[in-house]
């Protein structure tokens, strides 16, 4: 039986939130980006509305030579929370530091995911190197975030039936192209890329950043197809929410996303909310 309203947001885990302090270590992204210069960190979050479960701190593209400091001060930010909290370090698969960058990692009790943003750049194609690490992450029991653009999840799905023991995570809906309204041929296409990766077993998708492919707030209308085809692909128990936090400030307010998410959740089960609203990102982060 559908729910008709959702679970309250002070018991959601957030699978997606970013925390940082550009006085303290500062991404060079940041210089092209001045509004999301300062200080974002959990108690700012709040004060914006955020939810009340576990969170999940993603690393937040960083310099190649600060990924090591930052995924330190995620772990000691997470810790002084109070919360359940796993850490998603920025860890480089086929980069000359790779090694370094996960021995660094596991020194981290939190830790529990790696991630490389892999958008900014055409993501075609998949070397032996990459996959090489990829394999190097599973041995650690680490699950790998992917950040790509639609157009690439042919190498997400690659990668996925290549190493079917390592826990991937899509980040973002695979970032479709909202923009494009859903009768689009683009549309089209995302639907069945996505349809394609979710028939991987091993690959979890993160329900967030809707309003920043869209470049503005979304009603719950308006959001609901491409929500529904991410649920009918993977199953409720492989979608989890974020909120993208501070990134989500670029169209719209925490509250709106929350709002129009709250709408969506309260379309499901109680038993599918509480899995796309905290289990499922316990499960697959394992805190």
């Amino acid at each position: 039986m559908r729910a008709a309203t959702a679970i309250e947001p002070s018991t959601w885990t957030d699978a997606h939130l970013h925390l940082w302090d550009s006085s303290v270590l500062a991404a060079p992204w940041l210089a092209n980006a001045p509004q999301f210069s300062g200080c974002f960190d959990f108690s700012r979050y709040m004060k914006d509305g955020g939810v009340g479960g576990g969170v999940v701190l993603v690393e937040a593209n960083v310099a190649p030579k600060d990924r090591t400091r930052e995924a330190a001060l995620l772990a000691a930010w997470g810790a002084a929370t109070g919360r359940a909290c796993a850490v998603i370090a920025g860890i480089e698969p086929s980069s000359a530091n790779f090694e370094e960058e996960l021995t660094a990692a596991r020194a981290l009790p939190s830790v529990r995911g790696a991630r490389h943003v892999l958008h900014t750049q055409p993501f075609e194609s998949v070397t032996q190197r990459f996959e090489a690490d990829l394999f190097a992450l599973a041995a650690q029991r680490l699950t790998f975030d992917f950040c790509v653009r639609w157009r690439d999840l042919p190498s997400v799905e690659g990668c996925a039936r290549a190493l079917p023991h390592l826990q991937f995570v899509l980040d973002h809906l695979g970032n479709p192209p909202i923009q494009s309204a859903w009768n689009s041929p683009e549309r089209a296409e995302w639907k069945r890329l996505i349809a394609r990766v979710a028939a991987c077993d091993n690959v979890s998708v993160k329900w967030s950043a809707m309003f920043e492919n869209a470049g503005r707030a979304l009603s719950i209308d308006e959001a609901r197809p491409w929500f529904e085809w991410c649920v009918a692909c993977f199953g409720p128990t492989r979608v989890m929410w974020g909120s993208n936090w501070p990134v989500c400030f670029s169209n719209a307010r925490l509250s709106e996303w929350i709002e129009v998410s709250a709408g969506l959740a309260g379309e499901l089960t109680l038993d599918e909310q509480a899995s796309v609203l905290g289990d499922n990102a316990r499960r697959v982060y394992r805190f």
